[in-house]
C-alpha cells in the first residue's frame, strides 16, 4: 500500500522532468529567434538604411532579418575594422559578421544600387545562418540545381572569386548570389526566395545595371586596344614603306641629276620623261606621308580616349574598394 504513492510522486516528478525538458528544447530552438526578436525591437534604423530596405525590395520577413543583423552604412576606416578581408585582391562591398551586417557607403552615383544589392545579398546570409538542418538540406538542393544551369561567364567568375575568399562557405554564398545576380532561377528557387523579397528579380536588375557601368568601360576598353594595335601596325608597316621609298626616291634623283649635269640626256623628251616620272613618284610619297600622319593623329586621339577610359575604371575601383587611399588633396 505504500508503494502506490511512491510510484506516483515518481510519475509526477517524471512529467515534471520531461516538461522542464520540453521547454528546455523550445528554449533552445526559439532561442534565435527571442534574440531576433530583441534585437529588431531595439534596432532604430536610419533614413539610409530604411531606403535600402525599399529599394533593395525586402518583404516583412527580409527586412526582419536585416534589422535583425543590425545594419550599418561605414565610411572607409570603421568599414575595415567590421570587415576583414581574406587579404586575396579582391574588392569587399560587405560582410555578415557575428552577426551583424556592414556595408560599404559607395557615393558614386554611376553605381546606383549597389549598396542596395549589397543590403540584400548580406541578409540573405542572416537568413541562411538561421535555416533549420531539414529546411537547410533542401535550399542546399535547388541551389546545387540551380548551379548546373548558370552559364553566364561573370557569374561564373563571381562564384570563382567567393569559392577562394570564402572557403567552406560555397552554398551559402552561392545562396545570396543566385538571388541577387540571377533574373531568372528555377521556379523552386523562386518559390524559396520569395518570403525574403517582394520582387526579387528587380534586385538582380539593379545588381545587372551597376554591373554594366564596368563592363561597358571594358569593353571600350578592349574596342580601342585592338584599334590601335591595328592602326599601330598599320602606321609602322606603312612607314617602313615609305622610309624605303624616300630613300629609293632620293637615290633616283641624284642619279638623274647627274645624268643630267654630265649630258646623258641627248633629248628634252627623256630629260622631261625621267624628270616628271620623279616627280609623280614624289607627289606619291606625300600624299603617302599625309595619310600616316592623318593616321597618327587618329592613333593618338584614341590613346587619350583610352587613357580617359582608364582613368574612369580606375576611379571606380577606387570608390568601391575600401581599402584604396583617398586622393591628396589638390595644393
Amino acid at each position: 500500500m505504500q508503494e502506490r504513492p511512491h510510484k506516483r510522486g515518481g510519475f509526477i516528478r517524471l512529467t515534471f522532468s520531461l516538461i522542464l525538458l520540453v521547454l528546455a528544447v523550445a528554449l533552445f530552438i526559439g532561442r534565435q529567434q527571442v534574440i531576433d526578436r530583441v534585437m529588431v525591437w531595439r534596432y532604430q534604423p536610419n533614413a539610409m538604411v530604411q531606403s535600402l530596405v525599399e529599394k533593395s525590395h525586402m518583404s516583412p520577413e527580409g527586412q526582419f532579418y536585416f534589422y535583425a543583423s543590425r545594419p550599418e552604412i561605414n565610411d572607409r576606416e570603421p568599414f575595415n575594422k567590421n570587415c576583414t578581408s581574406s587579404g586575396e585582391q579582391t574588392v569587399v562591398l560587405g560582410c555578415y559578421a557575428a552577426q551583424r551586417i556592414y556595408i560599404f557607403d559607395v557615393t558614386d552615383q554611376r553605381l546606383n544600387g549597389i549598396k542596395e544589392v549589397t543590403a540584400a545579398h548580406e541578409m540573405l546570409h542572416a537568413a541562411y545562418d538561421r535555416l533549420g538542418q531539414g529546411e537547410k538540406e533542401r535550399v542546399d538542393a535547388l541551389i546545387e540545381t540551380q548551379l548546373k544551369s548558370v552559364t553566364d561567364k561573370r557569374i561564373q567568375a563571381l562564384i570563382a572569386v567567393y569559392a577562394r575568399t570564402e572557403p567552406g562557405e560555397r552554398l551559402n554564398e552561392l545562396h545570396s548570389i543566385f538571388a541577387t545576380e540571377l533574373v531568372t532561377v528555377t521556379p523552386e528557387l523562386e518559390a524559396y526566395y520569395a518570403q525574403y523579397f517582394n520582387d526579387r528579380a528587380a534586385v538582380a536588375v539593379l545588381s545587372q545595371q551597376y554591373e554594366k557601368v564596368f563592363s561597358s568601360l571594358n569593353q571600350q576598353q578592349d574596342a580601342l586596344v585592338t584599334e590601335l594595335n591595328t592602326l599601330a601596325d598599320s602606321i609602322s608597316a606603312r612607314t617602313q614603306a615609305y622610309n624605303r621609298d624616300t630613300e629609293q626616291l632620293n637615290q633616283d634623283v641624284d642619279s638623274f641629276n647627274n645624268r643630267a649635269n654630265s649630258g646623258g640626256y641627248t633629248t628634252q623628251a627623256s630629260f622631261d620623261a625621267g624628270r616628271n616620272e620623279l616627280l609623280a613618284r614624289q607627289t606619291q610619297l606625300a600624299a603617302t606621308r599625309d595619310l600616316i600622319s592623318a593616321d597618327i593623329k587618329i592613333y593618338n586621339q584614341k590613346r587619350s580616349d583610352l587613357e580617359a577610359i582608364n582613368g574612369q575604371a580606375a576611379q571606380l575601383n577606387q570608390n568601391i574598394n575600401s581599402n584604396a587611399l583617398d586622393p591628396a588633396a589638390s595644393i
